[in-house]
């Protein structure tokens, strides 16, 4: 062994217009959305009747049928691919289960009945989010990577476009006419209405009276969308990445708390009140929640929230007025739960503990008030599934979506995956400064690009191994002591779980794609020079970059080569993020060294970029 040392809710002023679901209406919320609310998609689904549990195997890329009482599993159909998020869809007496196909790209139809898959057909680049009408006519289906939401027919699985350029959208539902899609990274909720208009808000609160350095936050990493009593929840987090010490005294570190005022918040934000109420309190009591990723409704004003990081179920109050009111109680689940479904007597919950492959029953006949009480969960099961990755893989994925280990992190605020989501990023420039990390601003990098073999690693390279990067980071930057953590697990997780996103290429962009390879691989221009291999890195250290800083303390005068996976997805660029546009990595005068582009017209650079864009 390796010894290593509450709920937000806002306003949102552009979506102030009323909607009212089906759920029963609650005085919580000062406005509501009118017309009829489907249902939204989660990784797992209580069957009609309530007669079996559908939950995704991403791991094997399956879908398992469990039984609800034992908890075992009954059947296991094989889909293929990544999958994600299921949606049950009602037509009269039947039942059909819509399954999104992340890495697969694809959407599929499977018989509740028999298991077996009805249809299936190529969607998008990274469904995700699954929505439906209140009649079941019609799906929308939020597309990650390439920022589109379609809507879906289900008896032919064909599709229309109702939006493109979002960015990474994945949490979506439908309320009426209008379509409601939350970005991952971002921050920003889009109302997308009849006719194709799009109204855009920002998760970011208005007001804080109780907390004002929460409206110079940034809402990033919205897991869901839920219409419920009236109004639409939106879970998310929100961040102080920017560093600015002058909002309020909060910790020089990621991993603790300064006078309860965390860096890092799980939020539920909802449409129609002005003030944020948070409900976590990082104490060591019932309140510790880090990575919100899944909610459901239940009763008449209780919501409830998984949490990735920190193996629970908060039950919040949505009539509470107070941090100390929202959170009534916790349920303790399996390992990293990212889908909760809510059986039709809304007297049982079942869990997708997606990390340790395990499904919890938690009893909702249960008494619910302040201060929160940390109730048993009835039961958890782990399905018997066999696993594609090592031993190793597997315990490495523990350690970094683990926020409850106090030798990664003392107090339960954060873990790796709070910025790197699932081993991506989160799509922000964090400006970084603790007693023992000198200022500096810095781009979180997709870890699909830091396999073994394109150490050293971090942006000036200082890291010759993914051991020593991850002891530094619990160390210096997330407080923890790294004693007992096994960091050479690491990297065995990032190499065979985390993968770089895929942007198929259109038709007649093929060509553009072609004449940019033979740009970029040529000797003239030099792009393969550096960025070479299987990889496309030359695991080498360059001065590339014109100095742009906000400090002396944060300029590197020479860059590690990145991979250049998923780039199309990876904007902002550089170890600053001071480029916008992949567009923008060739042609600012900043990047003048990015290649010899003398001679090159603007087609040329076009051609590069969609080359780019398709590795």
């Amino acid at each position: 062994m390796r010894r290593r040392r509450g709920a937000v809710v806002l306003a949102l002023g552009a979506l102030s217009y009323a909607c009212s679901t089906s759920a029963s209406s609650s005085s919580s919320s000062s406005s509501s959305v009118q017309g009829a609310a489907g249902a939204v998609g989660a990784s797992i689904a209580v069957i009609a009747g309530s007669t079996k549990v559908a939950v995704v195997n991403p791991d094997q890329g399956s879908v398992s049928f469990v039984d609800p009482d034992s908890l075992v599993v009954l059947t296991t159909t094989t889909v293929g691919g990544e999958p994600h998020t299921l949606l049950e869809v009602k037509d009269g007496a039947d039942a059909t289960l819509f399954v999104a196909n992340f890495r697969g790209g694809e959407m599929l139809a499977i018989d509740e009945a028999s298991g077996s898959v009805l249809r299936r057909a190529s969607v998008c680049a990274g469904p995700y989010g699954l929505a439906a009408s209140s009649d079941g006519s019609w799906i929308a289906v939020s597309c990650e990577w390439d920022g589109t939401v379609l809507r879906i027919d289900p008896s032919t699985l064909t599709t229309t476009t109702l939006a493109t350029g979002l960015r990474r959208p994945r949490a979506v539902a439908i309320v009426g006419t209008d379509v409601y899609v939350a970005d991952y990274v971002g921050g920003a909720l889009h109302d997308i209405h009849e006719g194709g208009t799009v109204t855009q808000s920002s998760l970011v609160p208005t007001t804080a009276p109780y907390r004002p350095a929460l409206t110079q936050m940034t809402a990033n990493l919205a897991s869901a969308l839920l219409p419920a009593f009236g109004t639409l929840f939106v879970s998310h987090v929100l961040e102080n990445n920017t560093g600015d010490t002058s909002l309020e005294p909060i910790a020089d570190d990621y991993g603790t708390v300064t006078n309860t005022s965390p860096k890092i918040n799980p939020a539920v934000t909802t449409i129609g009140s002005t003030a944020p109420v948070l409900y976590a309190q990082f104490d060591g009591g019932s309140r510790v929640y880090s990575g919100p990723a899944a909610l459901a409704s239940f009763g008449s004003r209780y919501l409830l929230v998984a949490h990735v990081s920190t193996a629970n179920v908060a039950v919040i109050d949505t009539q509470g007025t107070s941090p100390d009111a929202r959170a009534v109680g916790t349920f303790p689940v399996g390992f990293g739960p990212t889908g909760i479904a809510v059986d039709a007597t809304r007297t049982a919950a079942f869990v997708d503990n997606a990390l340790d492959q395990s499904v919890s029953r938690i009893d909702l006949r249960q008494t619910f008030a302040a201060p929160a009480t940390t109730f048993a969960t009835s039961t958890t099961l782990v399905r018997p599934l066999p696993s594609p990755y090592s031993l190793a893989a597997q315990a490495g994925r523990r350690i970094f979506f683990d926020a409850t280990n106090p030798h990664v992190t003392p107090s339960g605020v954060v873990a790796c995956a709070s910025c790197h989501p699932g081993g991506s990023d989160d799509g922000l420039v964090w400006f970084i400064h603790t007693p023992n990390i000198p200022l500096k601003r810095r781009r979180t990098p997709h870890l699909g690009n830091a396999h073994t073999e394109t150490a050293p690693f971090h942006w000036n390279g200082e890291f010759s191994t993914m051991s020593d990067l991850a002891e530094n980071t619990m160390t210096n930057l997330m407080a923890g002591d790294g004693l007992l953590v096994e960091v050479d697990d690491i990297q065995p997780f990032i190499d065979e779980v985390v993968k770089a996103p895929l942007l198929p290429v259109a038709a007649d962009d093929a060509a553009s794609v072609a004449r940019g390879e033979t740009l970029f691989h040529s000797s003239t221009v030099g792009c393969a020079g550096c960025h070479a291999g299987s990889y496309l890195t030359d695991d080498l250290m360059h001065a590339v970059l014109t100095p742009m800083s906000l400090s002396s303390d944060d300029v590197i005068t020479t860059a590690n080569t990145p991979g250049l996976h998923g780039m199309f997805l990876m904007a902002p660029y550089f170890h600053d993020g001071r480029a916008e546009t992949l567009l923008d990595v060739l042609t600012q005068p900043y990047a003048a060294h990015m290649g010899n582009k003398a001679g090159l017209s603007s087609g040329d650079i076009d051609d590069l970029v969609a080359y780019v864009r398709s590795l």
